[in-house]
């Protein structure tokens, strides 16, 4: 791929690096590599543990077996990809540019897994932004649109496209102007829908502040989970583009003698994928049980200001629920997910 300024070269962060990094070596210096590798060393080890743990959380306990909790499962899985794969590979070539430029297996190894974690990424994202939108403008319609099948369905094709669209355009000269236009179109729907749903919760407040009935769907019980649980996502979304916006702008401005820059941004880009799973442990009180619980933490917590056991949701489902989760609207409490 040429380091030029066309559009195609704007999407993709994990490709473009990897024709850009055949003469690096003659640009980076020996404090710049140790700053890069250990940064990248740090968010692998970090972003591999974490994401193993979501993972193993939803595989294990049953109380994360929700909808909401599959699209989690789905964009941690796009998550440890880059994380104990591509950031990895990052260092190695790194450490080893002028050899790793003559490697064309490696380099198309790398680029298929940043197209492809990339991809499902966004696409994951999307999903999950859809199924919140649908939880909290149609609350008493979610059980009827949103239905574990459809989700998993949902899913699945998007590790189709992923892997099929990430097939075709990582070898280096592919024509990938459709897979920038494609993120775009779903970075601006997924930011469009989140400044809708802020508007709606805006508008609810006001009308509970008020005193008065808001004529709306969303004037039901749980509200609070669902938007607790929208704002999870949006913190998601802003911290991933936070970490992309900078080097997706960056890049068509950048030239040889700046190339340093170049892998600066792109290393901070690729650590996005380290940061999510702690922001679950933060806002979830679910995913910070099971936390503790996989790692054998079972003395008694803290939990806003007030002691509680770990339970195990399993065995006495009904007692984890109490303690470990929002109440739940009876009639739609699917939608009710604290994530």
């Amino acid at each position: 791929m040429e380091s030029s300024s066309s559009p195609r070269n704007l999407s993709l962060s994990y490709a473009a690096s990897s024709s850009m990094s055949t003469t690096s070596s003659q640009y980076l210096g020996d404090c710049h590599t140790i700053a890069l590798c250990s940064l990248l060393g740090v968010a692998s080890l970090l972003g591999t543990f974490g994401n193993a743990l979501v993972l193993s959380s939803i595989i294990k306990f049953d109380n994360l077996h929700e909808i909401p909790d599959f699209f989690i499962f789905s964009l941690s899985l796009s998550d440890l990809l880059v994380t104990a794969l591509y950031q990895p590979l990052r260092i190695y070539r790194i450490t080893h540019l002028e050899e790793t430029s003559e490697n064309m297996t490696l380099m198309q190894i790398s680029s298929f897994l940043g197209f492809l974690s990339l991809i499902a990424s966004i696409s994951n994202i999307f999903g999950v932004t859809v199924e919140r939108l649908i939880s909290i403008r149609f609350p008493l319609k979610y059980d009827l649109l949103v239905t574990r099948k459809r989700a998993m369905t949902s899913l699945i094709c998007v590790w189709i496209f992923s892997t099929a669209h990430a097939a075709i355009v990582f070898k280096p000269g592919s024509h990938r102007s459709f897979t920038s236009i494609f993120l775009l179109v779903l970075i601006a729907g997924t930011t469009s829908i989140y400044v809708y749903l802020f508007t709606v919760a805006k508008r609810i407040e006001a009308a509970v502040n008020r005193n008065t009935p808001f004529q709306n769907e969303n004037n039901q019980p749980g509200n609070a989970g669902r938007h607790k649980a929208a704002k999870t996502i949006a913190i998601i979304l802003a911290v991933a583009l936070l970490c992309w916006v900078p080097f997706l702008i960056a890049t068509p401005f950048l030239r040889d003698s700046i190339r340093p820059i170049f892998l600066s941004l792109q290393a901070l880009s690729v650590c996005n994928s380290s940061i999510n799973p702690y922001i679950y442990c933060a806002r979830s009180q679910r995913f910070y049980e099971a936390f503790l619980r996989l790692l054998g933490l079972r003395r008694r917590l803290r939990v806003g200001g007030m002691s509680i056991n770990p339970v195990d949701p399993v065995s006495r489902p009904a007692c984890a629920a109490n303690q470990i989760k929002e109440p739940r609207n009876e009639t739609n409490n699917m939608a009710d997910v604290d994530l």
